[in-house]
């Protein structure tokens, strides 16, 4: 048994590093690669997802796992038992896929990443159609291999959120949008904020300054890390000791780069922060993406957008753009950054209507996965479920079906996470305050230490050891629940708006 484990950790590692290796021309594709390389960077990621499909299925893998006596060494007793169980559940999916499937469909994408950003440019859906058509023939022709108890999208949703089934989300997502109508309807009739002053003229430059001196204050480690500049922001692991975030600037709105960068840095210090016992291993991976949403979503937004955070961090603010801010005190910029109106693009939206984004393109997903909707017909499908959860209709296709790069990226069943992340977040952020109850304190005197300490030793360390269920339970004392990120929007926004 032991030779076996030995063996499957030596594989293991092989993937780890061809993974790697594939992100690392993800991350060049996203920020420096010419146009022109798009049609052999395709291929070389189809050929490297093949390499890792080979190795993932290889007969050396079944016997290993077989044994080291998978099915039983998932307990903590067994200090290789997560270790066992991730793997196991990684042969299991991809055992089910045909090689050439997993070439075909690594191809499309790659392909289909340079389809949507020309589609977009253009804000022209029918340039990205057909690659989204291949994209979602092969990613259901895959989930029907895979396998699923009730719904196609169970297969696909488990990519993501291992273990969580459309059912759940379902009614997590029903409970949250009934409970957020109300909230949204107070706000829209009461008085609203300022915020013209974030849409002033922001050299980028100091923009990019500043940023880097948040994320220092947060603890990112220069040396094992890099800040650069995508289209899509966006977090990847090229290394245990390399992780690169990307952002972007907008001149004429500071709040894209200044909260793209802390929510990316969320995600980075997650993966920075994994032990040292599982670097380098399946572990060295968030337990799932809702989790991994949860630590950048709580930066961002619990965090970042606190008025603890912006009584230390408001002067330091101003000194980088002399002038421009002098007429703004304070609580107007707290309340402007904190500003409740809907919005077309989700990466825009407000902390308190995000959620109904992702609730548009989960009903959206579904009814794709099933056939219920046809690509073809999904730009005025959107439009039609834009305006009855958002209430407003997108003019251009750049503003609505193209906004998001996921689906080019076969990355369906990836959307609920977001959400989730939210519903995580917010639990855990109920938890850092009963642990540190002097946390306020800290922020205002300039301490974003103890937040990140406390994250990297109940969240972060602990890897894809456990299970979303079993770390929620473990850190809160109770299982995932919308109400108490309904009830931290209430207190906060009730303040905001004098509701």
């Amino acid at each position: 048994m032991g030779d076996a484990r030995e063996l499957l950790k030596k594989i293991d590692r092989e993937v780890c590093l061809l993974r790697h290796a594939q992100a690392l021309l993800g991350w060049d594709q996203e920020t420096y690669m010419p146009p022109r390389g798009v049609e052999e960077r395709a291929e070389q990621l189809a050929f490297l997802q093949g390499l890792i499909h080979e190795r993932t299925v290889s007969p050396a893998v079944a016997r290993a796992l077989e044994t080291a006596d998978a099915g039983s060494g998932t307990g903590t007793e067994d200090p290789d038992g997560p270790f066992l169980r991730a793997w196991k559940r990684r042969y299991d999916r991809a055992v089910k896929l045909p090689a050439e499937l997993v070439v075909r469909l690594a191809r499309a994408t790659g392909l289909g990443q340079a389809r949507w950003a020309e589609a977009k440019k253009s804000s022209d859906f029918s340039i990205f159609r057909p690659s989204l058509e291949e994209i979602l023939g092969l990613t259901v022709e895959s989930a029907g291999l895979i396998g699923y108890r009730e719904h196609p999208y169970d297969a696909l949703l488990d990519e993501y959120e291992p273990w969580m089934t459309t059912a759940e989300v379902d009614r997590l997502f029903t409970d949250l949008r009934d409970s957020l109508g109300p909230l949204v309807r107070s706000i829209a009739g009461a008085r609203q904020v300022r915020d013209d002053f974030l849409y002033r003229s922001y050299p980028v430059d100091a923009q990019e300054a500043f940023g880097r001196r948040v994320l220092a204050a947060m603890g990112f480690p220069s040396e094992r890390g890099r800040l650069d500049v995508s289209m899509h922001p966006f977090t990847t692991t090229l290394g245990s000791d390399d992780v690169r975030i990307t952002t972007r600037y907008n001149e004429r709105n500071i709040k894209s780069a200044l909260f793209g960068t802390i929510h990316e840095c969320g995600h980075a210090l997650y993966e920075l922060g994994f032990s040292e016992k599982i670097r380098g291993t399946i572990l060295a991976d968030g337990t799932s993406l809702g989790i991994h949403e949860s630590q950048s979503r709580m930066w961002e937004n619990m965090i970042g957008r606190g008025m603890a955070f912006w009584t230390r961090w408001y002067p330091v603010l101003k000194s980088y753009f002399p002038g421009l801010l002098d007429d703004v005190p304070l609580d107007i910029f707290y309340r402007g950054i904190n500003k409740v109106e809907g919005s077309l693009v989700r990466v825009e939206a407000d902390e308190v209507t995000y959620s109904l984004h992702i609730v548009l393109r989960f009903l959206l997903e579904k009814d794709l996965v099933t056939g219920a909707l046809t690509v073809k017909d999904l730009p005025e499908a959107w439009r039609a479920m834009s305006k009855d959860i958002l209430g407003k209709v997108p003019e251009k296709d750049a503003d609505g079906v193209l906004q998001d790069i996921h689906w080019s990226m076969g990355a369906i069943g990836y959307f609920p996470t977001y959400a989730l992340g939210n519903l995580y977040g917010a639990q855990f952020h109920a938890a850092l305050l009963r642990d540190i109850p002097d946390l306020e304190d800290r922020i205002l005197a300039g301490d974003l230490a103890g937040v990140s300490e406390w994250l990297g030793r109940k969240i972060h360390s602990a890897g894809a050891s456990r299970t979303a269920a079993e770390l929620a339970l473990e850190v809160t004392g109770s299982p995932l629940d919308s109400s108490w990120f309904v009830r931290y929007l209430a207190d906060k926004y009730s303040e905001i708006y004098e509701l």
